[in-house]
Parts: structure tokens; sequence; C-alpha cells
């Protein structure tokens, strides 16, 4: 058996949620699994004595076994278990971008709803819903949170917003679910791609000859675009990623222009609240004004600077792509 998850259809004016019920967190409890996947990948930027390093993996590889909340790829043992104990809900709503748009910082500010029940985990790689299932809460536990705030829902927060098979499975499990699509300037997203390969590759990614610079990245990208892979180890080509036009015109579609928001990544980042609240009421959940705690899955490593001449090219670049975009929107997202 399984369940959209739907909330009812009552207006959000009606649901026993107030402000006051927001959940009064530092986020720890989603910061950490990000914690601790900085501290694998840490170590490929080092050198010399690694007794340090195995002590505190095998410390946090423990603890792994029993987080309260994964960004993805949890133990299989807990799936496994959750496979067989009650029927579960699948998610009602998705929150889907590209590669470093924020989307996990986000996903965070959701959670603190208390009409928002968070997956086991953050991001699920499979657009295939019914192997989400094991990740979701079960139908009981949605029941007991709407009886308790009024609402219940769920999410999906994968970032794989260009997927076509996604996008034609999850219309297909979930046809009245709705979309959130958090869309960064291209040309900014592109500069975090760069840093971001650069911090799961390690110093054998910074040796090769196109990551050397950002320049240098840059250079390539354009010569190979549309074709051609490279050795990316996020898996994301950096041009491709950060064209929305036909991706966004896919989910809407599926799903219809009411169906889906798009968020502007840059409203976000400047007001976290005004922009939380208005995912919450495009979700038809009563507006919770979230508690500000500092940015989680943040990129520590120090990278080549975004030299000028690299950025005025990729503005150039993705100019007619932004237009495409606006176009269909309705709406100037501003990206210069």
């Amino acid at each position: 058996m399984w369940s959209s998850g739907e909330s009812p259809s009552a207006g959000a004016g009606d649901s026993t949620v107030t402000a006051e019920s927001a959940r009064p967190t530092e986020s720890t409890e989603f910061a950490e699994p990000y914690d601790i996947s900085a501290f694998h990948r840490l170590h490929l930027q080092e050198t010399g004595n690694r007794f340090g390093y195995y002590l505190g993996a095998a410390k946090r590889g423990l603890r792994y076994q029993v987080l309260p909340h994964y960004w993805g790829n949890p133990p299989s043992w807990r799936l496994k278990y959750r496979s067989v104990v009650g029927a579960r809900a699948l998610p009602d709503f998705a929150c889907l971008g590209a590669i470093k748009s924020g989307t996990s910082d986000l996903s965070t500010y959701l959670f603190q709803h208390p009409s928002i029940v968070p997956p086991l985990s953050k991001e699920i790689f499979s657009d295939v819903p019914r192997t989400w299932l094991p990740h979701y809460p079960t139908v009981k536990e949605m029941e007991r949170v709407r009886a308790e705030t009024g609402r219940a829902s769920t999410g999906y927060f994968t970032p794989w917003m260009h997927r076509h098979p996604l996008m034609d499975n999850y219309r297909d499990a979930c046809p009245d679910a709705k979309i959130i699509l958090m869309l960064r300037n291209p040309v900014e997203r592109a500069y975090s791609h760069y840093k971001w390969d650069l911090f799961l590759g390690g110093k054998a990614q910074a040796a090769l000859p196109c990551y050397r610079s950002y320049a240098d990245y840059v250079d390539m990208s354009l010569d190979q675009f549309p074709g051609m892979s490279y050795p990316s180890p996020s898996g994301f080509p950096l041009l491709q990623t950060g064209i929305y036009a036909k991706a966004t015109a896919g989910w809407i579609d599926r799903f219809g222009v009411d169906r889906v928001h798009v968020v502007r990544a840059e409203d976000f980042f400047d007001d976290t609240v005004a922009t939380v609240r208005s995912i919450h009421e495009f979700l038809e959940l009563p507006p919770v004004t979230p508690v500000i705690h500092k940015a989680v899955n943040q990129n520590p490593l120090k990278a080549p600077p975004q030299d000028p001449d690299s950025r005025a090219r990729l503005v150039e670049f993705y100019q007619p792509f932004n237009e495409e975009l606006y176009t269909l929107l309705g709406r100037d997202l501003e990206w210069r």
C-alpha cells in the first residue's frame, strides 16, 4: 500500500498551526550529515599523519548508523527495516533545482514547519517513486501530524530538475503534487560548481589542467559545449546545468503552471524568512516564521577566484538561455 500523502483540501487558515509552532532548532539534526561528509572530503585535501583522520572517521562512522536524517545514502539496514514496517506515504511536493543552487539549505528551513515531515534522506538517488517509500514517513505518522497540526506534508528534494524520467514518473505517481523550482543565477552557480568539483575531487582534481584556474575551467567548458564529457566528480556538466528553461517548461507541462512555484535563489539568500513563508503559502500551509541558522552544506575549500573575464564570458553565454526562461515565466529574474 502506498499513498501520495496529500494534505486536506481545507484552506490554510483552518489549520491549528501557529507562527509559534515552528520547531526552535539550530538545524543541528539536519546539519550533522553534511558535517560528517565534509570531514571525509576534507581529508582528500590533506597530507601527512592520517591517525587523527582514521580515529575521527571511525567515530563518525558509528554515529552515521543512527542519524535522524541524512543528506543521502543512509545505511542499507535502515532502509531494509523501514521497507517492512508500515505503509508509507509518497511526497506531495518536490523541491528541485540545479546542484549548488541552495536547495539543501532551503530544505532545512522547510523541515522546521510542524506540518512538514522530513524524509529520512534529503536526496534520494532514484527517479522511480516506488523505490522512495522506505525514506518516507508511514501513513500513520502522517495521520498523527495531521491530527496535531491540521496538515501533513512531505517532500522530495534531490537536485535533479533536468531529469525527464523523474518528471514523468513523479507525475504518474503523484499527479496532484506541487513543484518548487529553486533557480540561481547560472553565472554565480557555475563558480560554486567549480569549487564543489575541487572539494569533491581533492588534490588529484586540482592537478588536472582544466581545473588549475577558473579561467581554464570556463575555457574548457565553453570549448566543449554542448557535447564531450569531462572529469567532473559532481557528475553534472557545468554549462548545461545552468540552463533552466526547457526543464522548467517540462515541469510546468506535466503539473500545470498553477502547481509550479519558481523561487529565485537570490531572494532566498537575501530574505530567507519571506521566501520560506511564501513557499508555505504555495503548499497551502499556514506560514510559519523559520528560525535562522548557519547555512548547511557549505564548501570550506579556498579555490582560485572567479576572474572578471571568465564571469563576463559566462554572462554572454547564458544571456539567450536566460531570456528564454524569462519569456516562459513572464518575469525578469534580473540575472546580469
